[in-house]
């Protein structure tokens, strides 16, 4: 299906179970951005990782679901055919119109489906997690140092200082971001230090 975060990772997380990130998933505003949920549309959905593709699904569209349609095969068995119908709501925008929302068979209304077993259901029903939510504090630290300095237009090495205010942001903005970046820097160093003596 392409775009951030499509590919499926070599690894899971840290803790005991699946993450959302290591699952092919269907998300139902790309499908609206490209166009796809109109009646009568069909093609196929493809997810890759590394440039090398992973899978693969035939969809085809109705006024009131999508039909799927997908080979599957586990612990090296023969490939098993599988069609699956996902049912659409709606519910009104504040300013007219109304969105769609993959309605999931356990009741959920959501924008995700996950393809972590035989059917495309939600992360609820897999009892997915997020990548963030298993990650260690110094973890989360190193995140946030990457995703202000992205914003700062530093690169992502942490050692190397942060030297120019981007173009057209304040310098109150610039201040206040890189004094944060450096704090949970500090921080994280810390937390390496004292683990790791």
């Amino acid at each position: 299906m392409g775009g951030h975060g499509s590919g499926r990772p070599l690894f899971s997380g840290r803790g005991g179970k699946d993450t959302t990130e290591s699952q092919h998933r269907i998300d139902i505003r790309w499908l609206k951005r490209q166009g796809y949920l109109q009646p009568g549309a069909w093609g196929s959905l493809s997810w890759s990782s590394r440039g090398e593709q992973t899978g693969f699904i035939n969809y085809q569209m109705k006024a009131d679901r999508m039909i799927l349609s997908y080979r599957i095969r586990s612990n090296g068995e023969d490939w098993e055919p599988v069609e699956q119908a996902i049912r659409f709501d709606r519910t009104p925008c504040y300013f007219g119109g109304f969105r769609k929302w993959f309605l999931c068979p356990c009741g959920k209304r959501v924008a995700l489906l996950y393809g972590a077993g035989k059917y495309f259901l939600c992360r609820h029903c897999y009892d997915l997690t997020y990548n963030c939510k298993q990650e260690q504090p110094v973890d989360r630290l190193i995140r946030k140092q990457r995703k202000l300095r992205s914003r700062l237009g530093a690169t992502d090495d942490l050692s190397e200082p942060i030297w120019t205010k981007p173009k057209n942001m304040h310098w109150k903005t610039f201040e206040r971001l890189k004094n944060q970046a450096e704090g949970a820097n500090r921080i994280s160093w810390g937390i390496m230090a004292a683990r790791f003596g």
